[in-house]
C-alpha cells in the first residue's frame, strides 16, 4: 500500500508492526532492509503529516484583562 493512501494512524499501526517484526530478529538481511526502508518511509511520512497540521492547529489563551487570544500551536518533532 502506498503512504499516500494510508491515514495517520495505519502508518503508525503499520510502523509499530516494523518494529516488532525487525526486534524479532528473525529475518533475513535482505527482509530487514526491505522493513527498515519501508519503516523510514513510514516515519517521514508521519512526520509530514504532523508538520502540515502543525500550523492549523491554534491555541486559546486569556491575556490579563481575561480576553481570549488566538495563537498558531508548534510542534517540536
Amino acid at each position: 500500500m502506498k503512504n499516500s493512501k494510508l491515514t495517520y494512524e495505519e502508518a503508525i499501526k503499520e510502523l509499530e508492526e516494523i518494529i516488532e517484526e525487525l526486534e524479532e530478529e528473525n529475518l533475513s538481511i535482505k527482509d530487514s532492509l526491505e522493513k527498515f526502508k519501508r519503516g523510514i518511509a513510514l516515519y517521514n511520512y508521519c512526520n509530514d503529516m504532523l508538520k502540515d497540521i502543525e500550523g492549523e492547529i491554534k491555541i486559546l489563551l486569556k491575556d490579563e484583562n481575561d480576553n481570549l487570544e488566538e495563537e498558531d500551536f508548534y510542534m517540536e518533532v
